[in-house]
């Protein structure tokens, strides 16, 4: 890291004349913008090696850290890096953010008429892992270690339940069948009662499944936190145990469950809150989707976890 940058303000216009919605995979004119940030605000003077590219998001790797500039709400997009510390400071890699010379976890960077977040994180060596390499007792283990660090977090910025159930709420389309639309419907209803309850634990959650790094046969971290939400932990658990079973739900929420709580404490309300969460995650993939096949496909996923 370069320490003769001159310093600049957190908030960097860069001019770049294209506007448009998406970030090309090679667009000169974007890394520059993005070099003289990292020089200015972080010291850094390296090549930018191009990882992944998208509508909403593009990441860069230097020798030592990984660069990633984000459309996202600035709240937000600074809960996710607080959560990535908080669980880095429970000992788990977590691809924490680098703070800044200014003192700030990422800055805003003005490209055409939209503003982006950059931010620059540790890398967490090791290669991506399924989370069906891993045994449901050894999932809710590391879970509960993740929501324990998480608790020491501040909300402020995550989504909350209502941003993401209403999100669920606009994805229901009249072209879909009426027997997805009631399922759909059915689970928000569900989850939005359970919510209006009395003395609901609410703290920040991961908000999305695991992104496992494995090096050496052990697991070397957990990255990417963009899906943090303020909730109850029963809907990280209920979106691991969805995704993550191989077998019967039920037997391989009950393993998770054990091994979630060798690590922490699980209320009996928000145990028995699992399955509601289950059946939200499930009916969330129907959501703004019309192709007839794989709304079946939800349907017939949806009845075998309700059985």
């Amino acid at each position: 890291m370069e320490e003769n940058a001159v310093p600049i303000t957190a908030e960097i216009a860069s001019g770049h004349p294209t506007g448009g919605d998406s970030i090309p995979l090679d667009d000169t004119l974007t890394k520059d913008s993005v070099r003289s940030a990292l020089m200015n605000l972080w010291g850094i003077n390296e090549e930018l090696t191009s990882l992944a590219a998208g509508t909403t998001s593009q990441v860069w790797q230097t020798k030592e850290a990984i660069v990633k500039l984000a459309r996202d709400d600035s709240d937000h997009f600074n809960a996710g890096l607080r959560a990535g510390l908080a669980v880095e400071a429970r000992g788990i890699p977590s691809g924490s953010a680098v703070i800044n010379r200014t003192g700030e976890l990422s800055v805003k960077l003005t490209i055409g008429t939209e503003v982006w977040m950059l931010a620059v994180l540790r890398q967490v060596g090791g290669s991506r892992a399924s989370m069906h390499d891993f045994e449901a007792f050894e999932l809710g283990e590391m879970l509960a270690n993740i929501h324990i660090g998480l608790g020491e977090a501040d909300t402020a910025g995550a989504w909350t339940a209502e941003d993401v159930l209403g999100h669920m709420e606009r994805g229901i389309m009249p072209e879909q069948p009426e027997t997805t639309r009631r399922m759909i419907i059915s689970a928000i209803g569900d989850v939005r009662e359970w919510y209006s309850g009395p003395d609901r634990p609410m703290q920040m959650i991961r908000g999305d499944g695991p992104e496992i790094l494995v090096k050496d046969g052990a697991i070397a971290g957990i990255i990417d936190w963009g899906g943090v939400r303020c909730g109850t932990v029963a809907d990280d658990i209920g979106c691991w145990t969805l995704h993550g079973s191989t077998k019967d739900i039920k037997e391989y929420t009950r393993d998770f469950i054990r091994g979630y709580t060798k690590a922490s404490t699980l209320s009996l309300q928000e145990e028995q809150a699992i399955p509601l969460f289950q059946r939200l995650r499930l009916a969330s993939r129907a959501c703004y989707v019309t192709v007839p096949a794989s709304l079946r496909s939800i349907e017939r996923w949806m009845t075998n976890i309700q059985s």
